[in-house]
């Protein structure tokens, strides 16, 4: 009784004492006790002694080691991240005649399928058949998960299918994960049916649940119905968790509805929810977005204040404020002490700096931090040459624009709509007409709708120059 009270409380080192002090007095252990020892081991995440001490209790004639116990030590291992050792030892089990329980072979489908291994999958599935042990709905939750996860939602239906033509009854673990799937693909028509139809069954749905559907409405833009779930929620005593909270300030923040991203903050704090890193990055990006710098800037001074510590977000949202204010200095002062920070600059840190140096003119500036980034391992992306095309357009070296279009073609960087605008624009100011309408079909053949500005730029080249040649759009 002694060694179970102690793994429950996870005092695993008394929990030991007491094993041993048993076996010697006793010369026996309750398995069922030993099971318990196990799952205190894998909440602390010591798979070591975990598996150690399996393969000791394993050798020992006086504990009946049991399926379960098997299972907790292959289920911690591939949690562990450590799916080749728990695939070695479920084999290794097998041929001792210890035939593991579904649950073993569910968390050997689930490793396999996070890590996209679906070979191995169907290969664990086969064994399952071929022991004649039966899939249950955990089985079918964890390989639309899988496919999920890989973005193969048509196989997560088929499996969901499945389960049901089985006669499997499905709980809301099934429910959300096929929910999710569809959220996932952003088919809300098909995950709001089901949604219905686990209510319709009397499966409950969880906070689980109502965050994956929120999620999915909110990356479709529609907050309306979104809020409508959080007030369902409310309705039925579900508890607004972190990740609801902030998935519901994501899409406000996107939507530009920044006043009330600020009252769902007020929330959390009046609820006590703990505000973390990506709630207040996500409001001060959207206020920055919003041109609300001041706000903005307020926010991760008192993310700092409250203890969280700021990330490389963070920081790049910082000097992306910094860059608007015009406070150059400021800006690179923040760069420099990201790295004293743990934070690690990455491409979009860069673009803030090359983008805010290119509007304001600094074009050796903006080069000059490309080189540096270069130097650093990080590659430019569309947004780093797109900032260096209009500064340099900007700054009449339209030549110097046009090498680096073809620069970032010959690396296999795909230009933007807003990549074209500017080189378009710069090739019109310089009444380079024929390359400017060249580029404009160039644009149209990738697949890109060009815009007001683009067409603002072409008609304007018309009266750059009387000797270029004139065509309709």
């Amino acid at each position: 009784m002694l060694f179970r009270v102690y793994s429950d409380a996870d005092l695993v080192s008394r929990a030991h004492e007491t094993f041993e002090l048993l076996l010697a007095r006793f010369g026996r252990v309750d398995g069922r006790s030993c099971g318990v020892y196990l799952q205190a081991l894998r909440r602390l995440r010591r798979m070591d002694s975990a598996l150690e001490f399996f393969r000791r209790i394993l050798e020992m004639d006086c504990i009946d080691v049991s399926q379960y116990s098997m299972a907790i030590v292959v289920d911690g291992l591939c949690s562990n991240g450590e799916v080749q050792v728990a695939r070695e030892l479920f084999d290794e089990m097998r041929e001792r005649g210890l035939e593991p329980n579904i649950l073993s072979y569910n968390s050997l489908i689930e490793a396999y399928a996070k890590r996209g291994n679906f070979d191995s999958v169907d290969e664990v599935l086969k064994l399952i058949d071929e022991n004649g042990i039966g899939r249950n709905v955990a089985t079918y939750t964890v390989l639309i998960n899988g496919f999920s996860g890989s973005g193969n939602v048509e196989k997560a239906e088929k499996a969901f299918e499945e389960a049901n033509s089985k006669g499997l009854v499905g709980d809301v673990y099934l429910y959300t994960s096929i929910i999710n799937a569809n959220c996932r693909v952003g088919n809300m028509k098909r995950a709001l049916a089901l949604f219905d139809e686990c209510v319709v069954k009397g499966i409950g749905p969880n906070d689980h649940t109502y965050g994956v559907l929120i999620n999915g409405l909110c990356k479709v833009g529609q907050l309306m119905a979104a809020e409508m779930l959080m007030d369902e929620m409310q309705q039925k005593g579900i508890d607004y968790n972190q990740v609801i909270f902030n998935t519901m300030i994501d899409g406000y923040c996107k939507k530009g509805m920044m006043d009330k991203a600020l009252d769902l903050k007020s929330v959390m704090e009046k609820k006590g929810t703990q505000l973390d890193v990506y709630t207040y990055n996500t409001i001060a990006c959207g206020l920055c977005k919003s041109n609300r710098l001041k706000e903005a800037k307020r926010i991760l001074y008192d993310m700092v204040d409250s203890g969280v510590v700021a990330n490389t977000v963070s920081m790049t949202t910082l000097m992306d404020i910094h860059c608007k204010e015009g406070d150059f200095v400021e800006a690179r002062r923040v760069l420099r002490e990201m790295g004293n920070k743990g934070a690690t600059p990455n491409v979009v840190t860069y673009n803030v700096l090359i983008d805010g140096y290119s509007k304001k003119g600094s074009i050796r500036e903006a080069e000059r931090l490309r080189k540096e980034m270069e130097k650093k391992g990080i590659l430019p992306d569309v947004y780093t040459y797109t900032s260096l095309i209009h500064g340099h357009c900007a700054g009449g070296k339209v030549s110097v624009a046009k090498k680096l279009f073809d620069e970032m073609k010959d690396q296999q960087v795909t230009p933007s709509i807003v990549t074209y605008t500017a080189l378009i624009s710069g090739l019109s100011k310089e009444g380079q007409s024929e390359e400017a309408f060249q580029l404009y079909d160039e644009m149209v053949k990738s697949g890109l709708t060009p815009d007001d500005a683009v067409y603002a730029s072409l008609v304007g080249s018309f009266h750059v120059g009387d000797s270029q040649p004139r065509r309709s759009l």
